[in-house]
């Protein structure tokens, strides 16, 4: 089955998710941002959405433990107002916010939280969250609270939260640049641009993944889990069974004499297994 790759899947429209070692200084979507990445020849029609990235534990189900301190990518304007991704529920409270719940991360909260989205798979099985439920990481003398205000619906954002870049910049003032960009092939095959990034950014310790790619295995992990617990209900049940017909059989032997008299003194074999 092709995956949906459309601007409201779980790929948001782009083709390729660009993680580098190094920080990117200057946007790769201007001259002088492809230049200083060795991009001369890039097709012009090839986009970059550029991420700040906060580095931590993964929360997907990629991680076997409860993440303490989970990634996070800070969300800017553009990407905001372009209404990628598809959500599975919000904390929206008006119609602005519905037709596009990547607004709730410009909220200003009374108590001084900071809104984040996550995955709705890693909100619920891995942080073990519900929408409203803040995380709270400790830095340094202080604790950070966020708030989780929407849930995406099957995303490549499983293994970190989303924050907008305002609040991200005074929160983490020193992650400068960005580590994360995620990419728009347009004229250009995924396969060649991809070849491309990772030779020509090879210096930033550039790794290249498709988006389908990245959906694909989370969804293999998902689908190993639920194998995994599947056939372990299946070997509960024939346990179960086998454990139930050993009581009954034990209490059928148990009782042999009493069976004995009621049938000497006249019950017939119906009235007795009744």
């Amino acid at each position: 089955r092709l995956a949906d790759t459309g601007l409201r899947s779980g790929v948001g429209g782009y083709d390729l998710i660009v993680e580098t070692l190094l920080p990117v200084v200057r946007d790769p979507n201007t001259r002088e941002g492809r230049e200083a990445l060795n991009l001369f020849g890039l097709d012009q029609s090839v986009a970059f959405e550029p991420l700040r990235l906060l580095p931590g534990d993964d929360a997907s189900c990629l991680n076997l433990y409860e993440p303490r301190n989970p990634r996070i990518l800070a969300a800017n304007q553009s990407f905001v107002r372009e209404r990628r991704f598809a959500f599975q529920s919000s904390l929206a409270t008006t119609d602005e916010e519905r037709a596009n719940p990547w607004l709730l991360l410009e909220r200003v909260e009374p108590d001084g939280t900071v809104p984040v989205i996550a995955d709705a798979n890693s909100m619920t099985y891995v942080l073990h969250k519900k929408l409203g439920e803040d995380i709270v990481l400790p830095r340094g003398d202080r604790e950070i609270r966020l708030r989780l205000v929407a849930a995406l619906s099957d995303s490549i954002f499983q293994g970190e939260l989303l924050m907008a870049e305002q609040p991200f910049s005074k929160l983490f003032p020193d992650q400068q640049g960005y580590q994360v960009l995620l990419v728009s092939a347009g004229h250009e095959t995924a396969a060649t641009l991809k070849a491309t990034l990772e030779e020509e950014m090879a210096d930033l310790g550039a790794r290249v993944t498709g988006t389908a790619e990245r959906l694909a295995q989370f969804h293999r992990v998902e689908n190993t889990y639920l194998s995994t617990f599947q056939t372990l209900g299946g070997l509960g049940l024939l346990l179960g069974t086998f454990g139930l017909a050993t009581v009954l059989l034990r209490n059928v032997l148990e009782r042999k004499r009493e069976l004995a008299l009621l049938g000497a003194v006249g019950f017939r074999r119906a009235h007795v297994m009744t």
